[in-house]
Order: structure tokens, then C-alpha cells, then sequence
């Protein structure tokens, strides 16, 4: 079969049931959400987001989510330190990218209505060149 490609065209890939039959027994084909399938999700389905994607993220990109987390629980008037705290962890940690903090900060806000939506906006807004990680 050949396909002609024309540059004006919208062209689009998709797979039938017939295709997937073909993968060797035992694969799995993991699907990442896009930007707007993201925006869509609730909190628990964000946090599990985030909390599978943390190991990817490089420590550039961890401190700029903890910032971003941070700058969104004090936009509801709490500090820094009280989200540490409140994810039983220390500052410190978080500052420098340390990935089992971030996971421990990501649980305590996944418990705050909108928050982790509100601090991906706001990571998003900042880096965009950084988005990598969640769509991976």
C-alpha cells in the first residue's frame, strides 16, 4: 500500500482492531494524555499523573514543579513551609528536586481542590518548553 502525502493535507494515523492484533502477545501500548485530555482530568487522575511522571522529570524540571506547586498553595494562603509540613517533608528536599518529596507533595495536594490544575498552569505558563516530562 502506499499512501500519498500532500502537504495542505490534515493527515491522520490511526490503528483498527486489526492492527493491534498484530502486536506480539503480551505487549502493551501505553496511551499518554495530551494537553487537553489533562485539563479534563480530576484531581485523583492528575495526581496519578504526576506521581507516574516524577521519575522522568529531570531535576530542573522537579524544582520548577515544586515551585509551581508552591506558588499555588500560596495563592490560598498557605506557605511554603506549611505544604512541606503538611506533606511531612522539609523544604529543603523539595528545593533541591528530590523526587521521593515531590511525590510526598503531590499527595498532600492532591487533597486541595484544584490545586495541582492551578500549579500546572502555572508551570505551564513558565515553561512550556518543559512539558515534556508529562506527555512522554
Amino acid at each position: 500500500m502506499e499512501i500519498e502525502w500532500n502537504a495542505h493535507a490534515n493527515h491522520a494515523i490511526s490503528f483498527g482492531a486489526s492492527s493491534r492484533s498484530r502486536l506480539p502477545s503480551g505487549s502493551t501500548v501505553r496511551v499518554m494524555p495530551d494537553l487537553e485530555q489533562i485539563a479534563k482530568m480530576d484531581d485523583a487522575d492528575l495526581a496519578s499523573l504526576l506521581q507516574n511522571s516524577v521519575p522522568r522529570m529531570q531535576i530542573a524540571q522537579r524544582t520548577a514543579l515544586v515551585a509551581s506547586i508552591f506558588d499555588a498553595f500560596r495563592d490560598r494562603g498557605e506557605s511554603s513551609e506549611d505544604a512541606a509540613e503538611g506533606a511531612n517533608t522539609a523544604v529543603e528536599s523539595l528545593e533541591s528536586g528530590n523526587e521521593e518529596a515531590l511525590l510526598a507533595l503531590v499527595s498532600y495536594a492532591r487533597n486541595e481542590t484544584g490545586l495541582l490544575r492551578e500549579a500546572l498552569e502555572l508551570f505551564g505558563e513558565r515553561h512550556s518548553d518543559q512539558l515534556d516530562w508529562l506527555l512522554a
